[in-house]
């Protein structure tokens, strides 16, 4: 298995269909076949690998052969790789690893990826009064190593010292310095920037008509041949399909609890999603979809509104510009941000 930015546990492994997809994509040809409406329609190309601890899925239409197609798809799985390498946990030899063990009050050069994603990742954890916060690594590998049986990481000597405010970044030099010793974790960003880089490769290949799916996120070119947009699954925690949306140039992310959680001895249920106010996960049933114009903000602002209280997601979500959200919970009436689609109900 691929020990990226979301290892799954072996157990979370054998239920993988595609681990985090809360959102169902329904891309299946009874959606998105091309349609005789165009003389020489282009050819559908689907490609899927195990990455990042689930499924890379990338679906583009062309006129390219299987070979050409085949040869578009490796060099996004080549990016997904290479980037991994920069945001990964997971890895002891990644470069955001590698950053957080340099000493800290001291400036560290980064790469541009990496920048990138800490300097969105510090926009929204502002915007969101800390919900989103990339410094929690240590109690998401404490978290991780609960669900797992482990032994949980020897930190003692290393507790938590600081929060976002602790990291400062200097746009123009593109430096970070630590303030404080921290670890970070880019598991609710990262995957949406990925996906995005992905898609931009496609579009400079000339692709037009595209779909780019990482977990729960996901990004969408122009529509299907024939077609008003992609057809995308609204699912609620228990993983029952409640309508579908039909998108295209977008992006969407959805976050919740259906497969990253657990359980210990019949106490109470905890997600992957780190409250940073109480350092634990989440208990409440709730799967958040948020849709914005890049995968990576999509990403963000799904974890920062599923830590937030409902209310208070809800008038961050209306507030914050080209951001829309649905949240969906296990009982109770849904709620979105008034530009939110309705979901179809499917038929």
């Amino acid at each position: 298995m691929n020990k990226g930015l979301l290892q799954l546990s072996s157990a979370s492994w054998r239920g993988l269909v595609i681990t985090t997809v809360l959102a169902t994509v329904f891309l299946g040809a009874g959606f998105v076949s091309a349609q005789e409406t165009e003389k020489a329609p282009p050819t559908r190309h689907t490609f899927s690998a195990p990455h990042l601890g689930t499924f890379v899925r990338v679906i583009f239409y062309s006129p390219d052969d299987q070979a050409a197609a085949k040869e578009k798809a490796d060099q996004c799985f080549k990016r997904v790789r290479d980037l991994d390498a920069v945001f990964s946990d997971y890895r002891d030899d990644s470069e955001l690893t590698l950053l957080c063990q340099k000493p800290v009050r001291t400036v560290h050069p980064v790469s541009p990826d990496l920048f990138a994603v800490l300097s969105f990742a510090q926009t929204v954890s502002a915007r969101s009064g800390g919900a989103f916060d990339i410094t929690l690594g240590r109690d998401t590998k404490q978290w991780r190593a609960r669900r797992d049986g482990t032994e949980p990481p020897d930190d003692s000597g290393e507790k938590r010292q600081g929060d976002y405010r602790s990291l400062v970044l200097d746009p123009e030099k593109q430096t970070v310095l630590f303030q404080a010793s921290l670890q970070l974790d880019l598991g609710g960003i990262a995957k949406g920037y990925i996906a995005d880089q992905l898609m931009s490769l496609l579009k400079q290949s000339g692709i037009k008509r595209a779909a780019v799916i990482i977990g729960g996120e996901i990004v969408l070119a122009e529509s299907p041949p024939g077609k008003d947009g992609w057809y995308i699954g609204l699912s609620d925690p228990a993983q029952k399909v409640i309508g579908s949306l039909v998108l295209s140039n977008t992006a969407l992310s959805t976050s919740g609890d259906t497969y990253q959680f657990f359980q210990e001895d019949g106490g109470e249920r905890e997600a992957h999603l780190i409250d940073p106010t109480s350092r634990k996960g989440k208990s409440n049933r709730l799967n958040v979809t948020t849709i914005a114009p890049t995968a990576m903000q999509a990403d963000a602002w799904a974890t920062a509104l599923r830590i937030l209280p409902m209310a208070k997601a809800l008038e961050i979500a209306a507030e914050e510009s080209g951001l829309e959200a649905c949240f969906i919970p296990l009982e109770g009436p849904r709620q979105q941000t008034p530009a939110f689609p309705e979901p179809a109900r499917k038929r």
